[in-house]
């Protein structure tokens, strides 16, 4: 080895050392302080509308962003919100986004039946529940438990149905495309007109959601099912559908840090469990919340990486002029995961819940690892779709959702088409024989 050798690996040696040092310096660690000094919903501070927040300015406004939103712009992580235009926050008034009548009714009518029961794990169970807004007035004691059921059981019509164009991309730019026809199906606990509250489905298990990959052709066909059963103390149920074996085959229930479909989502994501979890309350807090343009909002050009290219810095980011993001009010809950667990995939879950509309989406979730370290962000950008009289946002009304591994340098984004709700689905895709899985030997037909 020669002395210019010697030379060039030792400079080499000394770079990776530092970038090393200053990544492990840059980490995110879970602390419950974070998410105190975040602007309380009582206090005055406020953004005006029309403010524009920059590279150049997010500092003075980071107390109203979600703590993944500040990783974002801090610039110590790989996927980061660049210094373009494209990036720029634009601030609206705050939109009104209340209930659907039928869910405001259903919670009139049996919120006071509902109860919590403490389990000897220190998890918590819900008893008694029909339909609504569980804990319409969440206090204490066990406040915490309550706004976790509250955004576990959201508003959902029957059956709900997009297409969706995913983007699955390493930290070297690389793009792997992967396109789902997904149908999620409410079978008990609804509050949706014409439609009972249990449906001949809902014995026993309120949701399902089905995934049935669409492209690239050498996955085509293969389907995912998740069921979740109405008592949370039970497993959920998974199925997937294989076209090269010609059948479905049971899941292990245990895998719930399993990737769904090859991407960074993960069972647990979709279909999680709230006995497993101690939750904790961290606040009542005033945060900027995304709204998409429902012109604009299924279009993939209006995305940051839009198409099949991936994007240098943020791929999904809603760029500017597809929406703007408004203030808030959240509750922040912290749910830790319980040792019954094992050796599960977080260690902390963060959630924000809107307090208008109990829908945990909007703000984002963090997760972070079993170290502590700021892990996977999952978020979406949802537009307004009108229920019966009523304009609001749900869990579906998505133009994008993303899951962002910060710490491996991945991130699966989606942009997807315009959501239909009940009679707006085909029929044969509504039918909730799709919501079992003896319905997956259809999807050859």
């Amino acid at each position: 080895m020669n002395k210019r050798t010697v030379a060039l690996w030792s400079a080499s040696a000394a770079v990776l050392s530092l970038v090393m040092i200053r990544a492990a310096a840059a980490e995110m660690m879970f602390d419950p302080q974070h998410y105190r000094d975040l602007v309380d919903a009582s206090s005055a501070q406020t953004i005006a509308p029309g403010t524009k927040i920059t590279m150049q300015n997010w500092r003075q406004y980071k107390n109203f962003m979600p703590t993944w939103l500040q990783a974002a712009y801090s610039g110590d992580y790989h996927w980061h919100i660049g210094p373009g235009p494209e990036f720029t926050i634009t601030v609206g008034p705050t939109s009104n986004f209340p209930l659907p009548k039928k869910f405001l009714e259903d919670t009139e009518k049996y919120h006071n039946q509902v109860g919590l029961e403490k389990l000897s794990d220190g998890g918590f169970t819900i008893k008694g529940y029909t339909a609504g807004v569980p804990f319409p007035n969440p206090s204490e004691p066990d406040m915490a438990a309550k706004l976790m059921y509250n955004g576990w059981l959201p508003w959902r019509p029957f059956v709900s149905r997009y297409y969706t164009w995913d983007r699955i991309v390493d930290r070297y730019g690389n793009v792997s495309p992967e396109d789902t026809d997904d149908t999620f199906f409410e079978m008990a606990y609804l509050s949706d007109e014409g439609y009972p509250t249990t449906t001949a489905y809902g014995t026993d298990y309120f949701q399902a959601g089905h995934y049935f990959v669409a492209a690239p052709e050498q996955s085509k066909y293969t389907t995912e099912l998740q069921l979740q059963p109405k008592d949370p103390t039970k497993l959920q149920e998974l199925y997937a559908f294989l076209p090269s074996l010609r059948r479905s085959l049971r899941l292990s229930s245990a895998a719930r840090c399993t990737p769904l479909l090859g991407t960074d989502y993960i069972a647990d994501d979709g279909a999680w469990l709230p006995p497993n979890f101690a939750p904790t309350y961290l606040g009542e807090k005033k945060l900027l919340s995304i709204v998409m343009d429902p012109n604009k909002s299924s279009d993939p050009k209006s995305y940051a990486g839009g198409g099949a290219v991936a994007g240098d810095t943020f791929p999904g980011w809603p760029v500017a002029g597809t929406n703007h993001w408004e203030l808030r009010n959240v509750y922040i809950i912290d749910l830790l995961a319980l040792p019954k667990l094992g050796n599960y995939c977080y260690s902390h879950r963060v959630y924000y819940i809107d307090k208008q509309n109990w829908n945990i989406a909007n703000f984002g979730a963090e997760n972070y690892d079993r170290t502590g370290k700021l892990y996977k962000m999952l978020w979406t950008a949802p537009y307004p779709v009108t229920v019966g009289a009523v304009t609001t946002v749900y869990a579906y009304s998505t133009g994008m959702s993303m899951a962002m591994d910060f710490q491996n340098q991945h991130v699966t984004w989606n942009n997807d088409t315009a959501v239909q709700i009940d009679n707006q689905v085909p029929a044969d895709m509504r039918d909730p024989v799709n919501a079992t899985p003896a319905g997956l030997a259809r999807v050859m037909k």
